[in-house]
């Protein structure tokens, strides 16, 4: 219990500051699909999804595996100083190339995913400015300053959002409100590099940068697969709509998909919150079962989710999306059980950053991708647009019992399978009940 108490006192900031910006997201899904088309809201779930993976590559794992620098480093001003700094210039060197590969592909031809080259140019800006707001978040919180670190989130967030729906309100669709997002994410940056000038002025190459960059890599590079794992199966999923149907139906599904994650993303916030404390106290007895009992809650609520979600899903889509999107109202149970499904590694995973084998995620991640892939294609040239959905969950069962399965192998936190197992087919059963 002091555990507990421990970690809601310490992120507190964090869980206001993402709360808000989720809750936040979660209120524009009304207004976009009520003032957008369906294909223009498929548009701005490309853009989101685009962002995303490419953040993956920007990002490449360092907001996680600096963490324990940060902590061996807590008392050197310089050698803070000096990675804080070099992660900004690594992310900046990726989205620099990114961006030059993006202006050749588009000399040979006009669209990419669907998307014309002012959506990417957006895209390209979103992503430069949100890696620095995001690189600041998170050597902040891992600096024990949650305040200064949940303000930048929620700013960035909240001026992208008011100047997204002044721009919609005045100029209309949906090509506005992706601008306003882009010019708060820009001013977030730019409040997020005046917070932190201390450690940008006193920068410099410090005796031992060679190694210390290397052991950045070492520890941060593994996390990509894992993260880019999950951004895949997004990515997938929208490749295969479009594959099999078109933007209209991906417009659908976007719509249903975003209003699944809410369960997610509180849960998402909560374990995000509790995540130093989980990996500074899992030696402990009390430590190893906090982290067991997080992962069985998780488990076990799944179910009750989707009984919740089943007899109110009518209502759920009608109110914030609009009749328009009803007829595929019956899909909000299913998708909330295969998000929860193919989320879930995020809690049960600690095994590999232990004993500092997250290599390993690769083989998982490569596997549950492929299995999306293949299990998407079928089921969705099968049933039709909710097939993708049954694949996804499929690959998702897959991966969290093999990640469970490993992860244990490495360090003991006594997971039950058998809970696993058991929630796993149940949930299998409640979804595939809908298609009767």
């Amino acid at each position: 219990m002091s555990l507990i108490k421990k970690g809601l006192s310490d992120s507190k900031y964090y869980l206001i500051a993402n709360i808000g910006n989720k809750l936040l997201a979660f209120l524009i899904i009304p207004i976009l699909t009520k003032s957008v088309s369906v294909e223009e809201f498929a548009t701005y779930d490309l853009f989101l999804i685009i962002s995303s993976f490419l953040n993956i590559f920007v990002i490449l794992g360092i907001d996680s595996g600096i963490g324990i620098l940060l902590t061996e480093s807590k008392n050197s001003h310089q050698q803070l100083s000096f990675l804080y700094v070099s992660t900004i210039i690594i992310s900046f060197t990726v989205i620099s190339i990114i961006s030059i590969i993006l202006n050749l592909m588009f000399f040979y031809r006009d669209e990419l995913f669907l998307l014309n080259r002012e959506i990417w140019l957006y895209i390209s800006f979103y992503v430069l400015f949100y890696m620095i707001s995001y690189h600041t978040f998170s050597f902040l919180r891992w600096r024990e300053k949650a305040k200064e670190a949940s303000f930048i989130s929620l700013f960035s967030y909240i001026l992208g959002m008011v100047l997204g729906v002044f721009s919609l309100y005045f100029s209309g669709g949906i090509e506005s409100y992706i601008q306003g997002l882009v010019i708060g994410v820009f001013l977030g940056s730019l409040v997020s590099l005046f917070i932190a000038r201390d450690y940008i002025l006193d920068f410099k190459i410090i005796d031992n940068a060679k190694e210390l960059l290397k052991e950045l890599f070492i520890l941060s590079l593994p996390y990509v697969p894992n993260s880019l794992g999950n951004s895949l199966m997004q990515f997938i999923d929208r490749f295969v709509i479009l594959m099999l149907f078109g933007k209209y139906e991906l417009g659908l599904y976007a719509v249903i998909m975003k209003l699944a994650k809410i369960p997610k993303i509180v849960i998402d916030t909560l374990s995000g919150g509790f995540f130093p404390i989980m990996f500074k106290n899992y030696k402990s007895i009390k430590g190893r079962k906090l982290i067991r009992d997080f992962f069985h809650i998780y488990l076990i609520s799944i179910p009750i989710f989707f009984i919740i979600v089943y007899f109110i899903d009518d209502s759920i889509v009608k109110i914030f999306a609009g009749s328009k999107y009803i007829d595929v109202a019956y899909m909000l149970p299913m998708a909330l059980v295969s998000i929860l499904f193919m989320g879930g590694t995020k809690l049960n995973g600690l095994g590999y950053s232990i004993k500092r084998k997250t290599h390993h995620i690769l083989y998982i991640t490569f596997l549950s991708i492929v299995l999306n892939y293949l299990f998407s294609l079928l089921f969705g040239y099968l049933i039709g647009l909710e097939g993708i959905i049954v694949g996804t969950l499929i690959a998702g069962i897959v991966k969290i019992y093999l990640y469970t399965l490993y992860s244990e192998k490495l360090y003991s936190f006594g997971y039950s399978f058998r809970l696993i197992i058991s929630i796993s087919l149940l949930s299998l059963i409640l979804v595939l009940s809908c298609l009767y």
